[in-house]
């Protein structure tokens, strides 16, 4: 089974770099480069993961947090991984609060961030709440 990953960042390059990579490790890619881009992506499509730049635009720049509340106001809960350049406290610290899986300062390895969104992926599918399903069913 493919994973569906949703990539959110306002850099065309940084899009394209990831969508390179997680597609040659399998992952069906799918971006957005703004708030608005992504809603309409989530909109129409669930995802196993998403991986969204903090800053989209210099005036708000806490945009990836508020696609990180808007799943968990939908009640889907893929991981969320959150990226930022600039690691302001006050970010981690909502990010903590919105139940983001990592918090991460750029730049990162791929690889590694691989390995971490399949782990995070695994444990969603075979966590506690997976688990009490699969007893119930």
């Amino acid at each position: 089974m493919c994973e569906r990953l949703l990539v959110v960042d306002d850099d065309e390059h940084v899009r394209q770099t990831y969508e390179s990579h997680f597609s040659r490790a399998g992952f069906e890619v799918h971006s957005a480069g703004s708030l608005q881009e992504a809603a309409e992506r989530l909109a129409g499509h669930s995802f196993d993961a998403v991986i969204a730049d903090v800053c989209l635009t210099p005036d708000v720049g806490s945009e990836g947090l508020a696609i990180a509340a808007y799943l968990r106001h939908l009640r889907h809960d893929p991981p969320v991984l959150v990226l930022t350049a600039y690691g302001l406290p006050d970010r981690a610290e909502a990010a903590a609060r919105l139940g983001v899986d990592a918090f991460l300062h750029k730049p990162v390895s791929l690889v590694w961030l691989e390995s971490l969104l399949r782990t995070r992926i695994d444990d969603r599918r075979h966590g506690p709440a997976a688990e009490a399903m699969a007893a119930v069913g």
